[in-house]
């Protein structure tokens, strides 16, 4: 082989390796950058080719750290449950308003509201009718606390009306009960309740309470009516009869004192009786209204 044949072949030579070693660094500059912390001369330690890629010992590369870093935190931090509400209570709504048209007398009035008009009886209290003395005396005081202003009505009672139609009902006006306050001046007492056969209402123990610590104004006539002598004795009727020279009969559950000839005297079992109403009165009973 002549001297331009040597040439050839050795530059052919240096070519194809020059190649390869071009191959092997674009091969070491592809790995992952965990591999570039191999120490130098591990490729040559390995027995492998020159130039051909080498697998990393620690397998697969690893996901990046940002990667990771969110999939643990995923399973690790549990979501914060929504806040709950914190429960309220609504309040109550208040009784509407209404405004008084007419004091009737003095357990008795007609409000009104929006154009209508309603007839109210109070529950629980009882006072003079027209004619009967203490009439006057109680409808002033009672148009005293209410006449011309707003109140409230409130339930209270067994039954939503009477047996005349009118409402039952508590009375208000400026927080204050008016019934308690009609017992409390001494003008209206505490009646129809459970201790009459009406049924109990929700505020009968601090009416009766009332009752028994009030005075007796505007209840007792000036002069006493006077007993009329009844010609039969017992009266046709009568369940519970006073001797005749004492006819008046005395209910101390109710301190109601009953003449002959009024609407309960037949029926009222009496614990005392009377010879006058005057006597009556006087050991703290009041004559009944009809």
């Amino acid at each position: 082989m002549g001297d331009a044949e040597q040439v050839t072949g050795v530059g052919r030579g240096v070519v194809v390796a020059l190649a390869m070693l071009l191959v092997g660094t674009l091969a070491q500059c592809a790995q992952p950058m965990g591999d570039a912390s191999a120490p130098q001369g591990a490729s040559g330690s390995s027995g492998a080719a020159p130039g051909l890629p080498i697998s990393s010992p620690a397998g697969p590369s690893a996901p990046p750290v940002a990667t990771t870093l969110a999939a643990v935190q995923q399973r690790t931090v549990a979501p914060r449950p929504a806040p709950r509400p914190t429960p309220t209570t609504p309040a109550k709504p208040r009784p509407a308003l209404w405004e008084v048209a007419r004091v009737v007398d003095g357990d008795t009035i007609h409000v009104t509201r929006g154009g209508d008009l309603v007839k109210v009886r109070l529950i629980g209290i009882d006072s003079p009718e027209r004619d009967e003395c203490g009439f006057d005396a109680s409808a002033a005081s009672l148009r005293r606390i209410i006449g011309g202003r707003e109140v409230r009505l409130l339930t209270g009672a067994r039954t939503s009306q009477d047996q005349y139609g009118r409402l039952l009902r508590y009375v208000e006006v400026a927080g204050t009960d008016v019934g308690l306050a009609q017992i409390k001046s001494g003008y209206a007492v505490a009646r129809f309740d459970s201790r009459d056969g009406y049924g109990g209402h929700t505020r009968e123990a601090e009416y009766i309470a009332a009752d028994r610590a009030s005075p007796d104004r505007g209840w007792l006539c000036a002069t006493p009516v006077p007993v009329r002598p009844q010609a039969d004795w017992p009266l046709a009727g009568d369940e519970h009869p006073c001797p005749r020279e004492q006819p008046i009969k005395g209910n101390e559950s109710s301190m109601i004192a009953h003449s002959p000839g009024q609407q309960s005297y037949l029926v009222t079992n009496p614990e005392q009786c009377f010879a006058t109403l005057s006597d009556a009165v006087a050991a703290g009973f009041r004559p009944a209204k009809r």
